[in-house]
């Protein structure tokens, strides 16, 4: 038996510190503007929100480092939400094929 959602946590904490989902071509790795540089030293441990005032999209710039920590935080949250529910004897068959119709099925849903 599998508590459910803790080794889907466990292969994205994996693939966020492997550096799965960082830029791997470095020509698309924009550089920081000093605008950004005089904000981020201003509040170095904290996100800085950035607006893009032709999209009005709002974005979060931290460092790697503060990124790591957060993912790890949230894993270790969500590994608790797992450890909690198997504690209750809220668990589940690993069933893969399963699993997959049902992400097949929210995906399709939000295509639609």
């Amino acid at each position: 038996m599998v508590v459910n959602g803790a080794v889907v946590c466990c292969f994205v904490h994996c693939l966020i510190v492997s550096g799965f989902f960082l830029v791997k071509d470095q020509r698309m790795a924009p550089k920081i503007t000093e605008e950004m540089r005089q904000a981020l030293q201003q509040q170095p441990d904290r996100p800085l929100k950035i607006e893009d005032d032709q999209t009005q999209k709002t974005y979060v710039l931290l460092s790697q480092e503060n990124f790591r920590h957060w993912v790890d935080a949230e894993l270790r949250r969500e590994l608790q939400v797992g450890f909690d529910q198997a504690d209750a004897g809220d668990v589940a068959e690993w069933d893969v094929e399963q699993i997959l119709k049902e992400a097949h099925a929210r995906h399709a849903a939000k295509t639609e």
